[in-house]
């Protein structure tokens, strides 16, 4: 840590480490009275304050003392975004114990993330976080804010074709091979069931590739896949129009894909990766898609729209098909806002996984839990498939009225060649905060980022085994 502090700062310290100590040996054991005074030593955790400390240039000290056995990566995140909440408005610096784990200075990060571009007063400024010795979390941040700045935008500014332009003025100075395919482009390759969705609006769809292929040669990619629905209306089936604003982070699924895309560039990661996303407007119009429609996907398949709210499956199966037809993957997970009963089922606190493939499952649950991000995983099976019958088509978009997060993923497992382990990420209830969290404000959390990441930078095996999705 830096031993010259500014005098508008706080100080964030580990009880007994090394920066402890010299504090306490310049404030002539002041910080051992106060700490035993509080019982430190009883508790596994707890908090210390001293303000205004005599001898330290600082406005205040802060001990925490916590039991490194009994706590998470998590955990130390929400130290991190906790304390830097406390203080960022109070001081102009914020310094912290180099010999805290990495995770808080992650956290202290994620909850500097602020969206004010559009503000032209009180423009918030908070303080700078100051830390030693920081390698690859600080970059992986800059991807995380890149994610959460696309949700950020409002659709007017953030529409298919600008966000296809960002996308590529991002990621293809990072070395990344983007590929952009407009409305005419889609068309000719037969991507109807993604055209359906935005024909409705005055604005053009879009698929963008993005190719990271930085592992060995032959090798077959990781595919990302995201839906990217720059605005919902719902459609024909209108959406009420209470909190219809929100609507602009129906392409989270997307923007966690891009942020990862640009991570894993940054980072230079040893792996061949294909990132894509499928990108639309979903506007009411005497030209929009009507619940009756019958549309040939680019598999072939034939689907009967039933709820031209239920779009985001429609973008997934045929950018799923594009996929798998263009590169082969050895395994594919998907991100989407997809379905409010998943919100009903697991709130705000984790998001859906399915899965074809408990292995493929478990490494996913995995890197989560290594970024700080958690997953459930929900059943499928052949009762919930036999909901996405339809009377007059191969299939139709809505199941019943219930278990709609499970007829949902069955609806995109009849795209997925099924010896190709799969995950679906069902992300609606965690792409955006409605309240103050320790480590992301209101608004955007760029939730998916760190799990991607973490899982193209883990060794999980080549092959893994096909069981079926996890039944009742």
């Amino acid at each position: 840590m830096n031993k010259s502090y500014e005098s508008k700062s706080a100080i964030i310290i580990l009880y007994g480490s090394s920066e402890y100590k010299t504090l306490d040996k310049k404030l002539n054991g002041q910080l051992d009275t106060m700490c035993s005074a509080n019982s430190i030593d009883s508790k596994d955790t707890l908090e210390v304050e001293m303000t205004y400390p005599s001898k330290v240039n600082t406005q205040a000290i802060c001990v925490i003392k916590t039991d490194k056995g009994a706590t998470s990566d998590n955990d130390w995140r929400n130290v991190g975004g906790k304390y830097y909440n406390k203080y960022k408005e109070q001081v102009e610096h914020v310094y912290f114990d180099d010999e805290m784990p990495k995770e808080v200075y992650d956290g202290a990060m994620l909850a500097k993330y602020s969206f004010s571009k559009y503000k032209t007063k009180d423009t918030p400024t908070y303080a700078t976080i100051h830390v030693d010795d920081v390698d690859t979390i600080e970059t992986l941040h800059e991807s995380v804010y890149f994610s959460r700045d696309l949700v950020s935008e409002p659709g007017n500014v953030l529409y298919p074709a600008e966000y296809a332009k960002r996308i590529n003025d991002t990621l293809s100075p990072l070395g990344v091979n983007v590929k952009i395919y407009h409305q005419a482009q889609l068309e000719e390759m037969g991507l109807s069931l993604l055209l359906s969705v935005g024909q409705g609006s005055a604005r053009d769809s879009y698929v963008v590739v993005m190719e990271h292929m930085n592992g060995k040669n032959g090798d077959s990619p990781i595919a990302l896949v995201g839906k990217g629905v720059t605005f919902d209306t719902g459609g024909i089936s209108l959406k009420p129009g209470r909190n219809m604003g929100d609507m602009k982070y129906d392409m989270g699924g997307s923007a966690a894909v891009v942020g990862a895309m640009h991570a894993i560039a940054n980072h230079k990661l040893k792996q061949n990766v294909i990132g894509i996303v499928g990108l639309v407007e979903n506007m009411p119009d005497g030209t929009a898609i009507k619940p009756g429609d019958v549309v040939t996907s680019l598999s072939g398949l034939t689907v009967e729209n039933l709820n031209t709210d239920a779009e985001g499956r429609l973008v997934l199966a045929d950018i799923l098909t594009y996929v798998q037809n263009e590169y082969s993957p050895r395994c594919i997970v998907d991100l989407a806002t997809l379905t409010g009963a998943i919100v009903q089922t697991l709130g705000h606190e984790m998001a859906g996984l399915f899965t074809n493939s408990t292995m493929w499952g478990d490494v996913i649950t995995d890197a989560g839990k290594e970024g700080g991000e958690g997953f459930f995983r929900m059943p499928m099976g052949e009762n919930w498939n036999k909901m996405t019958d339809s009377k007059i088509a191969d299939m139709q978009n809505i199941g019943g009225p219930y278990g709609g997060s499970s007829t949902a993923a069955e609806f995109l497992y009849r795209f997925v060649d099924q010896k190709t382990p799969w995950a679906h990420l069902d992300i609606a209830g965690m792409a955006w905060n409605r309240e103050n969290k320790d480590t992301c404000p209101v608004g955007a959390v760029g939730f998916g980022v760190a799990t991607l990441y973490n899982l193209v930078n883990s060794d999980f095996p080549s092959e893994m085994p096909i069981d079926g999705p996890m039944k009742y």
